[in-house]
């Protein structure tokens, strides 16, 4: 993982409403983004500003179908950070 990449995925964890709707998402695997509402009241538009930061630093997908959008979790991208991690644990 480049030091770009990293800091933007590391960014986009620094905030807890990001980090709830991370949760939410794996938890339900795939969660539309309308019922992020329920475990993240806030603005629609601070509500898509979320969703973009978790898409742009490539921590989940989003699929539109008709007029919703939904979201799950890229698990290519988890495991690049958790090989990152390990790596800082060696000697």
């Amino acid at each position: 993982m480049d030091t770009k990449s990293l800091v933007k995925l590391a960014k986009s964890l620094s905030d807890p409403n990001r980090l709830r709707m991370l949760q939410e998402i794996a938890r339900a695997q795939r969660l539309g983004c309308a019922n992020l509402y329920e475990f993240v009241p806030i603005s629609q538009p601070s509500m898509s500003q979320h969703v973009k930061a978790l898409v742009d630093a490539g921590l989940v997908h989003s699929c539109k179908e008709g007029r919703n959008m939904y979201l799950t979790i890229n698990m290519e991208k988890l495991q690049e950070l958790e090989s990152f991690l390990q790596l800082l644990k060696m000697p």
